[in-house]
């Protein structure tokens, strides 16, 4: 048996998750087109009859300007360490610059193998990439102040183009190694943590683009009734009254969609009924308040070490 820990990093809004989705075959990260949608650093599982591969899926990486930002930018720098392979996310929808690159090769200079993914190609077509793979073919050869890259490999987290041969080559770099999770798990996060992400990934395609990175998600309580119906009662943690009407909507229709949107995704988690409500708090600057951000559930002892 083989195991190992593979690290997906990458700019915000890049596909990382999405990628990590593909590369298990199920849905483990909450994806949508803002920014930072990951703000935590999730576990996605994949067990085969030959190895257990564990990818660790990390926010986008950005200048923190909150401590919410810094708890973020503190889950990545604490995944590259001792893993046995990162995967580096680039869009090709945009503009590869000399950032880019530096990103790049600031982890050659370390010692697991790096792969460079260029996701999204079914939005530019083959015509664009190719002298995007040209521009990035110097990182291939490795220099006395860096490794190499050990592939560059054009993907599409969307149609899934390529995955399968990527996930090939990081199979042969797992070593021989115990399942560290049970066979049948995909996540390390509870189902608490997976239901307020899906609420928040709802709200995050409602939601008007200045809202979602000032929303938090909680869980008030959880239970089962005698008929096995599952009652959620969800607090969504807003920065002002302003974004609470909003989130509310006319006649409470938007948290209403939130809400539909979300139980569905909910019931297929817990292969139960689920009874939902939603409540919107306000916390004003709560992403600087360490206390509100344990409370809805960051591990704020991160930022201490």
């Amino acid at each position: 048996m083989k195991s190992g820990f593979i690290t997906i990093l990458g700019r915000p809004n890049v596909g990382k998750s999405s990628l990590m989705n593909a590369l298990i075959g199920e849905k483990v990260s909450i994806v949508s087109p803002k920014a930072q949608t990951t703000r935590d650093r999730v576990n996605g599982i994949l067990t085969t009859k030959d190895y257990q591969m564990i990818f660790v899926d990390t926010p986008g990486v950005h200048k923190p300007k909150t401590r919410l930002g810094e708890y973020m930018d503190k889950c990545v720098r604490g995944a590259t360490e001792g893993v046995d392979a990162i995967v580096i996310v680039l869009d090709v929808t945009k503009r590869i610059s000399d950032a880019d690159t530096a990103f790049v090769e600031k982890y050659l200079k370390g010692d697991a193998p790096v792969y460079l993914v260029l996701n999204k190609v079914d939005a530019v077509g083959y015509d664009k990439v190719y002298p995007m793979l040209q521009r990035l073919s110097f990182l291939l050869t490795k220099t006395e102040e860096r490794g190499a890259v050990k592939e560059i490999i054009p993907t599409s987290a969307k149609n899934k183009r390529n995955v399968d041969l990527l996930r090939d080559y990081l199979a042969k770099e797992l070593p021989e190694g115990p399942c560290y999770y049970p066979v049948d798990e995909i996540t390390d996060k509870s189902e608490r943590y997976m239901i307020c992400e899906i609420i928040r990934e709802k709200a995050l395609m409602l939601l008007n683009d200045e809202i979602p990175h000032g929303i938090g998600v909680s869980i008030q309580n959880m239970y089962y009734d005698e008929r096995d119906v599952a009652h959620v009662l969800i607090d969504i943690v807003a920065e002002k009254d302003s974004h609470k009407s909003i989130i509310i909507g006319a006649g409470g229709e938007k948290l209403k969609m939130i809400a539909e949107r979300a139980r569905k995704d909910v019931e297929r988690l817990l292969d139960a009924k689920v009874y939902m409500e939603l409540f919107v708090k306000v916390r004003e600057d709560w992403r600087n308040d360490g206390l509100i951000m344990s409370d809805i559930g960051y591990d704020m002892k991160k930022l201490k070490k």
